[in-house]
């Protein structure tokens, strides 16, 4: 901190001296009112450009500061009133203020005005992807993860979020700490219908923690930060799935519900705003498994279906002390309880004859709570309106996990009953700072510093017909503490460059205590340096070639390092692992890019110390089966991208790409060399059909050819999605159906052939399903959104997992 205090105070001392002249003024109506939240233009006296906007605050009073030597004039707009200006005034060595300006009544009255304009669904910019999801038609009544499926480039299987090129994924909401403690659990209990649009970083600036290979950040809806307004909302869900496979019907139904409320009401200094969700659902996930272990064929079909029900609410507020300072406090919470009842049957062939040797079934409750409180506090300072301020974010988060495994086993007439418990508390504290310098109207300096602390307790306890296992039982003790500084500096040199560049380093001091072992399995210490580099050069009016070199790290999750294991089934389990180490990667990457819009990329990534996630591993002499994190490998990708738009006459628009990906890994494992690499194709479209002013439809896909994810090649996979949008109440209301996977192929298939492991892999969900989704905004819907949050555990949160 003594570091993060000097840099500081170097760069507030080093830059206070640049502050220019002020300009003060007010706004009347014609019955002598003060005109509130008129829009104030500053304009050059030579040639009418605007030089800087403002708007007029309760009292009608406008100012702009650091303004340059030079002659200007005022010009003020508000709805209802005619423009008005003022007269020509020079800003020299002193302060000026402004004749007050009265707005007159305009005698034109708009009947109607009709919006047709509406943002991109991609938007490029310089350090970001930006996929505008909201009020699309196909995204009615689904989840965060089936949304994800939207972005160009993004690929998930087996409930794994990739990026073509990337090694590992941070996911973010509103850059704020994750309230929950699964991502891929919360990513399928979020309603789509509260996202504005997703962030797609995949070469993240030093402002971002190192963590992770790429960011994801999911921006939700804002409701305006002037009166009150506010937005309801209803979904539903269903599926048909033909389970006959596994016993069950021929039509069996999964499905759900989600309504939601957002209320936002500002006035005077004061802005409160809140909303709240809830989801109740049915799902399922069949899997099959068969796998050769010595003469032995084992053929394993499991099917899991699961209920249920998730709160999440958020409540905050802020309070604008002066023109200077704002203060907020933000509370989340999320409490989500439900089950899985699984039904696995196992049958036992003879590779030698086939013949059917044995068969046991697997039956497994698995009642699971998790919730969660996090507080924020926080403080704004703007020094001037330049843009020179500094955000400083206090958080603390509690996360509680209790899940439960009750396996019964039927074998022969024979009933074994195990059971296993876990208990996972945690919690984080982080203080982060920022701050920001504007240079130049041309140049900006970002600076800060975060520390955050993290405390998991898991207590894992295995039951052996009630009696206590300890040699399967542990309780895992994780303390860890990670302290940052950055450096960012962007600019703009001639007419067509623009550089950004950045250094953050970062302490990591974790310790790891396994009460079984009576012993720290873990002990680490070190500082790693994050250098990132982009560079953008204006080829003409339309097209920028970009330049970047970014550094990155993956630490291992809390869990993954916790040195016990987790009962999956009677022959399957999961195993941590202390001594993991993080992984780091190297990217060098060339973007092009047309009016904005990303077209042409290629590049390169280079990945040490890969953590496999699920190394495979088996014993034959009890046949069972199980995976484990590993360091394994050396990882190395190479990417070309190419997306192009898509017009048909005025009503049809959209966009479509497609990436060649080339994946290598090399990993020593298991007594000998995996040495697998493959290239694979990624083709994705998304067309919107405006057929009237209230009727429209979008479509969208992907498909994706066979691939490798580590030591698993994954057959070909692809969906389709179709949704239509009707307007109602004066537009204020929506009607949405849609169809997600028509052809029910998102299906995942894959194979493991590697020394002694023999394994295939199939596994499919209720993907394949109808919904219908009703909306309505009430209040003033047209002012200015409520202050965007970015607190500072976001990476902490993503690194919680459930087991």
């Amino acid at each position: 901190m003594k570091l993060l205090h000097t840099l500081l105070l170097s760069i507030f001392c080093g830059f206070g001296a640049l502050a220019q002249q002020k300009i003060t003024g007010k706004v009347f109506d014609e019955k002598n009112q003060p005109a509130e939240f008129a829009t104030v233009s500053l304009l050059s006296a030579k040639d009418s450009s605007m030089v800087k906007a403002n708007l007029t605050d309760a009292s009608g009073v406008y100012h702009f500061e650091s303004i340059n030597k030079g002659r200007y004039l005022i010009s003020i707009s508000m709805m209802g009133y005619q423009k008005a200006f003022s007269a020509v005034f020079s800003v020299d060595q002193s302060p000026v203020t402004i004749e007050n300006i009265i707005l007159k009544t305009s005698s034109k009255t708009l009947d109607e005005v009709t919006v047709t304009a509406q943002k991109p669904f991609l938007e490029q910019r310089a350090d970001k992807l930006v996929v505008n999801v909201a009020n699309s038609p196909a995204s009615v009544g689904s989840t965060a993860i089936e949304v994800l499926q939207k972005v160009p480039g993004l690929i998930i299987a087996q409930d794994r979020i990739t990026i073509a090129g990337k090694a590992s994924v941070s996911i973010m909401i509103d850059g704020k700490p994750s309230q929950y403690t699964d991502m891929n659990q919360v990513l399928k209990d979020l309603p789509s219908n509260s996202i504005e649009k997703i962030e797609v970083i995949k070469n993240p600036s030093a402002k971002y923690d190192a963590a992770g290979g790429a960011v994801i950040n999911i921006v939700m809806k804002r409701n305006a930060n002037l009166g009150t307004n506010g937005s309801v909302a209803l979904n539903f869900r269903g599926a048909m799935v033909d389970n006959t496979v596994v016993n069950r019907s021929k039509n069996d139904f999964f499905g759900g519900y989600s309504p939601n409320f957002s209320l936002n009401h500002r006035k005077g200094k004061w802005n409160v705003f809140g909303s709240y969700t809830y989801s109740d659902r049915t799902f399922f996930q069949l899997t099959q498994i068969d796998r050769v272990i010595g003469k032995d064929e084992f053929s394993n079909i499991m099917m899991n279906p699961g209920d249920a029900k998730v709160h999440n609410a958020r409540l905050g507020a802020d309070y604008y002390l002066d023109k200077k300072n704002t203060i907020g406090i933000l509370l989340t919470g999320f409490d989500r309880s439900g089950s899985n009842n699984s039904t696995a049957i196992t049958k036992v062939f003879s590779t030698e004859t086939k013949q059917l040797t044995s068969q046991f079934e697997t039956l497994n409750d698995q009642p699971t709570t998790r919730n969660n409180i996090g507080y924020n506090l926080n403080w704004k300072h703007t020094f001037d309106s330049t843009g020179r301020e500094l955000n400083v974010d206090l958080d603390y988060v509690q996360y509680k996990l209790k899940n439960q495994n009750l396996i019964t086993i039927l074998d022969n007439g024979l009933r074994r009953n195990n059971s296993q418990s876990v208990d996972n508390p945690v919690q984080f504290m982080t203080v982060k700072l920022d701050y920001t310098h504007p240079i130049s109207k041309d140049s900006k300096l970002e600076a800060g510093g975060k520390m955050s602390f993290a405390t998991i307790d898991n207590d894992l306890r295995f039951y052996r017909e009630q009696v206590l296992d300890t040699k399967r039982s542990n309780v895992f003790n994780y303390k860890e503490n990670i302290n940052a500084l950055y450096v960012n500096y962007n600019t703009s040199f001639g007419k067509k460059w623009e550089l950004q560049t950045g250094l953050r380093t970062e302490q990591t001091v974790a310790t790891g205590f396994s009460q079984v072992e009576n012993k720290n399995v873990l002990e680490r210490n070190y500082w790693q340096f994050f250098p990132s580099i982009f560079l953008t050069h204006k080829l003409n009016k339309s097209l920028a070639i970009t330049t970047s070199f970014t550094r990155r790290i993956d630490r291992p999750s809390y869990q993954q390092q916790n040195p016990f294991e987790f009962q999956i089934d009677s022959l399957t389990f999961t195993r941590g692992n202390p001594l993991l180490k993080p992984q780091l990667t190297n990217e060098i990457k060339l973007q092009l890019t047309f009016d904005g819009q990303p077209f042409f990329a290629l590049g390169y990534n280079n990945t040490n110390d890969v953590i496999v996630d699920n190394a495979p591993k088996q014993d034959p002499a009890t046949k069972r089966t199980y995976t484990t994190a590993e360091n394994l490998a050396t990882y190395k990708n190479y990417f070309v991208e190419l997306n192009f738009p898509i017009k048909i006459g005025k009503k049809i628009s959209g966009y479509g790409g497609n990436q060649l990906i080339y994946n290598a890994y090399n990993a020593n494992y298991l007594g000998g060399t995996f040495d697998q690499s493959r290239v694979n194709w990624l083709a994705y479209f998304n067309i919107n059909a405006k057929f009237t002013n209230k009727l429209s439809m979008e479509m969208g896909g992907w498909y994706m050819t066979r691939s490798q994810q580590e030591f698993l090649t994954l057959n070909p996979l692809g969906a389709l999605t179709i949704g239509l949008q009707y307007k109602v109440l004066e537009g204020k209301g929506k009607i949405s159906l849609a169809m997600n996977d028509v052809f029910y192929t998102e299906q995942t298939r894959g194979l493991i052939e590697y020394q002694d492991i023999n394994l295939k892999y199939f596994s499919r969900e209720a993907s394949q399903n109808l919904r219908l989704g009703f909306s309505y905004s009430f209040g003033n819907q047209k002012l200015k959104a409520s202050r965007s949050r970015q607190t500072g555990s976001e990476s902490e949160s993503n690194r919680v997992k459930a087991n």
